[in-house]
């Protein structure tokens, strides 16, 4: 398919979690596609993901902070990707609460603080292990995670620049990031667990160059999430 060259909406870029599946009673047995969005509009968005969908109707999931917006779209086209392959879709109708939070996210997106990455909330376990203090492991819980960095709530507070390995644990394989401590709270978070909140920059791996290192652990916690809730990421 070639990408379509008018457009009706005006497009602003956003990286957002995407779920891509085919819609209802259109085929049965086809695994959900989980990527990352580049590009998104009233009619449509532009998404990453590891293979293209089959022609047809497909339901899209899309994350937008703590918010899901559900969509029935279709394929518009589809063009190979370094990660796989990039595709456009085309809304065909939306629920009036889910269009309300997709037209409050696209109002801020126009606006003057836009943001090129949006975080998706998760709530998950992990570890982390100070890099070049032996013996040190933090039990602590995923708060967000976008490009670049993550939220991240432990028991003790760590110093600025402090470099830490954080585990998390998924269905498939366990996954291991290098992140630097970007900035903490001064107090615990009142959730009644005692945890502080610190922002973590991801550290790409040495020798690799720029890499999409977001891309593959937000397209993995999805999926942990997906498979932990048995369905979609609840409202």
């Amino acid at each position: 398919m070639a990408e379509p060259q008018q457009r009706r909406y005006p497009r602003y870029e956003a990286g957002l979690p995407v779920v891509c599946r085919v819609a209802a009673g259109a085929q049965e047995a086809v695994p959900s596609l989980i990527g990352m969005t580049w590009t998104v509009s009233l009619g449509g968005l532009q998404a990453e993901l590891p293979a293209a969908p089959p022609e047809g109707p497909v339901d899209l999931l899309l994350r937008v902070g703590d918010r899901t917006v559900a969509a029935r779209g279709r394929l518009a086209w589809v063009r190979p990707s370094p990660e796989g392959v990039r595709c456009g879709f085309a809304f065909a109708e939306m629920e009036p609460a889910h269009a309300a939070v997709w037209e409050a996210f696209l109002a801020q997106q126009g606006g003057p603080t836009p943001r090129r990455y949006v975080r998706f909330a998760i709530d998950l376990p992990i570890t982390c292990r100070l890099q070049g203090v032996a013996d040190v492991v933090l039990a602590g819980r995923l708060g967000n995670i976008g490009d670049g960095g993550m939220l991240v709530r432990l028991p003790a507070p760590l110093e600025l620049g402090q470099e830490v390995e954080v585990s998390l644990a998924t269905a498939k394989t366990p996954l291991a990031v290098t992140s630097a401590v970007a900035w903490a709270d001064g107090a615990p978070v009142p959730d009644g667990r005692g945890l502080i909140r610190h922002g973590l920059r991801f550290i790409p791996p040495a020798g690799e160059g720029p890499c999409r290192l977001d891309f593959f652990l937000v397209r993995a916690l999805i999926a942990e999430y997906l498979r932990q809730t048995g369905a979609a990421p609840a409202e």
